[in-house]
């Protein structure tokens, strides 16, 4: 069915299929194809693709280009779902330029490009995107304590939620104060991703550079992909990689006080706590098997709690020593 498709749809054949992180890919000749489901909103594709172009003109090196299909049209169905099709680049050496720097790169290269589509303008958004996914949280919370009987992951949602409720009220009391996001201009921010990781980058081969993808990109201020990488180090319990990658980014200078103190609050904010919830409540009504799942999901978030908190807690204490030393995570007393 897939191989057929992609002929019906593109004309390509596929001689070789293949998983690239998260996306299904194939090989046809010599060239290399990767499929990504399309975005709900369908007008951002053009702007992200327009910072693409934008980027590869100031010399940042290897994006994925849109194929489109035989239509002409961009969009395809392919195994009953609507996808976009990109050509991977032809493979180049790695030069010595490190994630950070590139990243860096990108951030000085597209500052100050505002987009005209909302959905990708996250810059200022922060505090009234994080009170919205808290006020979904204590309502599952109210909801859950009403229930006569209550599952092993709603026992430990119930004892849970004071503590991570304090953490989110802690960060976005800290990027009100100490980061004074109100305060931010619209072309204060560049392109970012929506959660960048040392895996965001496409990565076919260790050997050679790693390839944008566009549908990734979102604007907004640098510390949102700086903060979203210390979280994945840290809660990787791999503090060194986010020193090596902060070095890199920063090329041995002192980050901005307000940079530090936007990414204090990402750090800060229980993303990953919010997501897990919301993915089990949102979609109760799934096997046991996926029940069972959530439960070891819920106690490896726990299990790392401790870990993770130390870690962000001495990065803030470290950029802000009297004003982080006021506050409860100064005292290393987490949940586990």
């Amino acid at each position: 069915m897939f191989e057929r498709n992609i002929y019906d749809q593109y004309g390509l054949y596929c001689d070789e299929k293949f998983q690239i992180g998260s996306y299904e890919g194939f090989r046809s000749r010599n060239d290399y194809y990767v499929l990504m489901p399309c975005p709900r909103k369908q007008d951002n594709i053009w702007v992200q693709l327009d910072w693409s172009e934008r980027l590869k003109s100031t010399g940042i090196q290897q994006f994925a280009e849109l194929v489109s299909g035989i239509d002409g049209k961009a969009i395809s169905r392919v195994d009953g779902v609507q996808q976009l099709l990109f050509q991977m680049p032809g493979a180049e050496e790695r030069t010595a330029m490190s994630d950070g720097k590139t990243l860096a790169l990108i951030h000085e290269s597209s500052r100050g490009w505002v987009p005209n589509r909302t959905d990708l303008h996250l810059q200022g958004r922060w505090l009234s995107l994080w009170e919205t996914r808290i006020d979904q949280l204590e309502s599952f919370h109210a909801t859950v304590d009403r229930r006569p009987e209550k599952t092993a992951f709603d026992e430990k949602f119930l004892y849970t939620f004071p503590y991570y409720l304090g953490r989110a009220e802690t960060a976005m009391q800290w990027l009100v104060e100490e980061g004074q996001e109100h305060l931010l201009g619209s072309y204060d921010g560049s392109v970012n991703h929506i959660r960048f990781t040392p895996g965001t980058w496409l990565v076919a081969d260790q050997h050679c550079t790693q390839v944008k993808n566009p549908l990734a990109f979102v604007y907004d201020h640098p510390s949102r992909d700086l903060g979203e990488c210390l979280r994945y180090c840290y809660e990787k319990d791999d503090p060194s990689s986010a020193a090596e990658f902060l070095e890199d980014y920063s090329g041995g200078q002192p980050l901005q006080e307000q940079t530090w103190a936007l990414i204090g609050a990402r750090l800060l904010f229980p993303i990953t706590y919010v997501e897990l919830m919301e993915a089990h409540y949102l979609n109760e009504r799934t096997k046991e098997a996926d029940i069972n799942e959530g439960v070891l999901q819920f106690e490896a978030e726990l299990d790392r709690e401790e870990r993770y908190m130390n870690y962000a807690s001495q990065c803030l204490l470290d950029a802000f020593p009297v004003t982080a030393n006021g506050h409860w995570f100064a005292k290393r007393i987490f949940t586990g």
